[in-house]
């Protein structure tokens, strides 16, 4: 089983492995994902490195996705797309690999702007254009949009177009890419509520919690029942 921690739940279990209070519900999703060995994988990726900043929890994520990442790391994202479109189908090779590093955060430059794209029409039509500015500013071609990770941007981007009343975050091109590349692959994604819902507002097929207590506590439930 892969899982994948995203930034905000990486952060509050190594704060609970740093012995700081208010963090226990994730000491169980820490516990529990012990308990499985093996059977499960959460590897690090670039977007960590990138949000980290090399600050304080750094060493500690070190150590923790040492004993959970079975040596893996997520590829960075623009190889993740190139190669998904290359196969025209999902492998887990194109996704994780064992050549990470600590020192080298995700690049977000190739789809600088994407958010700030002056969409028009409805849902789909909106969709339609975020992928294929997108796909044109990764240099591919046309065929690639069909590929899950630019079926799924297309649908985030167009959400985040249509919302209103919410202010934009600075972390939201990296939420959306970051979506974008990892739920094709992975069976778990754990991150914060905002994303969960628009996750499950355009219909994602992955398993989102959010880091809301009673959900991370679930979380952490559904996990154990698993190692039974």
């Amino acid at each position: 089983m892969l899982v994948y921690l995203d930034q905000n739940y990486s952060s509050r279990i190594a704060k609970h492995l740093l012995a700081l209070p208010g963090q226990e519900a994730f000491g169980e999703v820490w516990e529990a994902l012990l308990a499985l060995g093996e059977r499960a994988v959460a590897p690090p990726s670039p977007f960590h490195v990138l949000e980290l900043h090399g600050g304080y929890l750094l060493p500690t994520f070190r150590r923790m996705f040492a004993r959970v990442s079975g040596g893996f790391w997520v590829r960075p994202w623009p190889d993740v797309v190139r190669r998904q479109a290359q196969r025209g189908a999902l492998d887990p090779s194109d996704f994780l690999w064992r050549r990470g590093s600590w020192q080298e955060p995700a690049d977000l430059a190739p789809l600088w702007g994407l958010l700030d794209l002056e969409l028009e029409g409805d849902f789909y039509q909106r969709a339609a254009a975020a992928r294929a500015w997108a796909r044109r500013r990764l240099g591919l071609g046309r065929a690639a949009e069909a590929a899950p990770f630019f079926q799924l941007l297309g649908r985030l981007v167009a959400f985040h177009s249509l919302e209103r009343g919410r202010e934009p975050q600075p972390s939201d091109l990296v939420d959306v890419i970051m979506a974008a590349t990892v739920v094709p692959y992975v069976d778990v994604l754990a991150s914060d509520r905002y994303l969960r819902e628009v996750l499950e507002r355009v219909r994602a097929e992955v398993r989102v919690w959010s880091g809301r207590n009673r959900e991370v506590r679930t979380l952490a439930h559904w996990l154990r029942r698993l190692g039974l």
